[in-house]
């Protein structure tokens, strides 16, 4: 997979602060006693791009973004083998802007059967289009359940771009042992919920010198699905989809698509213009992009996925050339009939095709892990 067109591009909640009433946090202000136990939860979101860590690349503004203000999210336990137990629901919300990020604390009544529980999981849901809380049964709902659940589908962006009006979904687990919940007490959760975002990001960029004055005049995918589920497939703990940094194994190892197949029907759609710019060397780049839900290739036969592209000079005679989601050789040349060499299209991975003309030759050339990279939520 080295040569592998897939950058990851990670979320990550950290969940850092339990605690009851006797916290320093005003719980008057949120309708609630000194005498309730009191769960408080601080959320901190990017409000610019931080700096790519070594192996993962930012993501953009609404790739990081949480309706939180619209109670866009979900916070429920379940317990260790995966039966729900409770939804927090917090009273209220207090906003703190810094330099570079927004922080939430959110305050409410801790579920009072969560005392029962020393060992539990805890699910973050985030930006679904709907939410099924009225199915959802104390020790019978499963995990599974919620994963799979017809309320837990997204319909592709239309254009291929994340707004206020288009949400990535999000979905995280994360399971913690021995924690006791006492009245009076600060409970410190030891670690973060890192979440997935339901769809793939696709880059397609150009880069020409200042010998060939050329810009893409369209690119778009053809063949893809439409309707894609938020939460990933038997993704019930941490460990199933965080690896701590194994590229070649993280987010899920299996796609999960409605139905367990590809939509039949063959469509296309154009990427969106993203951005041009000029290096110091004088190179010449531009890039499109597309988010997409997830899309099998291997074993697909020739009803695979690929992109289109069409430069500015070419005549509406010539062919498009095509990209495929398959490991490319050095010269920028692939066999997408060797399925051995395609690859599918897998939530929360960028996969990025850099085109280059050279010579009057088009070439792809599939970037390295090295550009994959970390976006962080932090709960704080």
């Amino acid at each position: 997979m080295k040569n592998m067109a897939r950058h990851i591009v990670s979320g990550t909640l950290a969940l850092l602060v339990l605690w009851t009433a006797s916290c320093s946090h005003d719980t008057e202000a949120f309708g609630t006693s000194d005498k309730e136990s009191v769960l408080s939860i601080g959320l901190r979101l990017p409000a610019a791009s931080p700096k790519a860590g070594e192996g993962y690349e930012v993501g953009e503004t609404y790739e990081n973004y949480i309706d939180i203000e619209h109670n866009n999210y979900r916070i429920y336990f379940f317990t260790s083998d995966n039966k729900f137990i409770a939804r927090f629901e917090p009273d209220g919300f207090v906003v703190a802007e810094g330099s570079d990020y927004r922080d939430y604390s959110m305050l409410g009544k801790a579920p009072a059967v969560l005392a029962d529980h020393k060992n539990f999981k805890m699910v973050v849901l985030a930006n679904w289009p709907q939410y099924g809380d009225e199915t959802m049964k104390a020790g019978e709902t499963l995990l599974a359940d919620i994963c799979n659940a017809e309320w837990g589908l997204f319909d592709c962006f239309s254009p291929f771009g994340p707004g206020p009006d288009r949400l990535i979904p999000f979905y995280g687990v994360s399971e913690y042992n021995d924690i006791a919940l006492r009245p009076g007490e600060v409970t410190l959760l030891p670690e973060p919920v890192a979440l997935l975002r339901a769809v793939a990001k696709v880059e397609v960029v150009l880069k020409t010198d200042a010998r060939f004055d050329l810009s893409f005049s369209e690119v778009k995918i053809r063949r893809y699905n439409r309707t894609g589920y938020c939460a990933p497939k038997d993704v019930f703990s941490r460990e199933d989809y965080d690896h701590d940094g194994a590229w070649d194994s993280d987010y899920v190892s299996g796609l999960h698509l409605v139905e367990d197949s590809n939509d039949a029907e063959e469509k296309t759609q154009n990427f969106r213009f993203a951005d041009k710019w000029t290096d110091t060397d004088g190179n010449r780049y531009e890039k499109w992009t597309a988010y997409l839900p997830e899309y099998r290739n291997i074993g697909a036969g020739d009803k695979y996925s690929n992109i289109e592209v069409r430069l500015d000079a070419q005549t509406g005679e010539d062919e498009p050339h095509k990209v495929y989601f398959a490991n490319y050789d050095e010269s920028g040349k692939t066999d997408n009939n060797d399925n051995a060499r395609r690859f599918d299209i897998a939530r929360n991975n960028l996969y990025r095709f850099t085109v280059t003309v050279r010579d009057n030759r088009l070439t792809v050339n599939v970037q390295e892990w090295q550009y994959a990279y970390d976006n962080e939520y932090t709960f704080d």
